[in-house]
């Protein structure tokens, strides 16, 4: 389900136009699972989903706040689920990292996972590609200072990978900490160096040396990935919001 909420208003449950926050309901009949989110391109919300149970193929889509139209766009990766999004502004591409997996209780049907650039203008897939063994997921994208595309994946290894979005090729790769990757589990930080989460430990890239340190090892205690306010990054372990301490003295 989608929502929308304003932090400013008080917190009303519903559906009608003056709730807060107000359900807007489900994209589509398929698109019933979102995996990632991200907000700007063309002023719209933009959903990548895991279909419902049986069905493969999970969609990308978008939601205009102004109008308020759903826009599915349906077999962009065939098979494979839309996961994970990113937005490279300066070519005005969407990219999508995939899922090999469909709904509930079904298995998949490709073999390997895959990067998606998306002409949101055009509205239309302009290139493909993976890496060069086999992944089954990508599951946290990010544009990184440099304009350069980093995204983690999970299948024979897991690992960090770079992407140059000017030439369309993967141009290096890190072996990550012990744990599994978070899903959206990069950013930014405020030094210039990229951030991110295994269950097990917190990291940090630098990304013109791909040189990758462990900051934090805590063993299962990374549950969700959360963001970097001021001098802490935020995270939960089941429950429990926690935070710690990353910049400052």
């Amino acid at each position: 389900m989608l929502s929308v909420f304003d932090p400013r208003r008080p917190y009303h449950l519903g559906s009608r136009p003056e709730d807060n926050p107000r359900d807007l309901g489900p994209i589509d009949a398929i698109s019933c699972r979102p995996r990632s989110t991200l907000a700007g391109p063309l002023g719209r919300v933009w959903l990548a989903s895991v279909p419902i149970s049986g069905r493969w193929g999970g969609a990308l889509s978008c939601y205009d706040p102004t109008t308020e139209k759903k826009t599915p766009y349906y077999r962009l990766c065939g098979d494979a689920s839309c996961y994970t999004l990113a937005h490279l502004e300066s070519e005005k591409l969407l990219a999508v990292g995939t899922s090999i997996f469909g709904g509930s209780g079904t298995q998949p049907k490709v073999k390997q996972a895959q990067l998606c650039l998306w002409d949101y203008q055009a509205e239309r897939k302009v290139w493909e590609g993976t890496l060069d063994h086999p992944v089954a997921m990508l599951n946290a994208l990010l544009v990184g200072p440099d304009g350069r595309l980093y995204g983690t994946a999970i299948g024979e290894r897991r690992e960090l990978f770079v992407f140059d979005p000017k030439v369309r090729r993967f141009v290096g790769g890190v072996a990550l900490p012990p744990g599994n990757p978070l899903d959206l589990g990069l950013q930014n930080g405020p030094d210039g160096k990229i951030y991110g989460f295994t269950s097990d430990s917190i990291y940090r890239l630098e990304p013109s040396s791909l040189r990758l340190t462990e900051v934090i090892r805590a063993p299962s205690a990374f549950d969700i990935a959360g963001p970097i306010l001021g001098s802490d990054i935020y995270f939960a372990t089941g429950q429990r919001l926690r935070a710690a301490k990353l910049f400052g003295d």
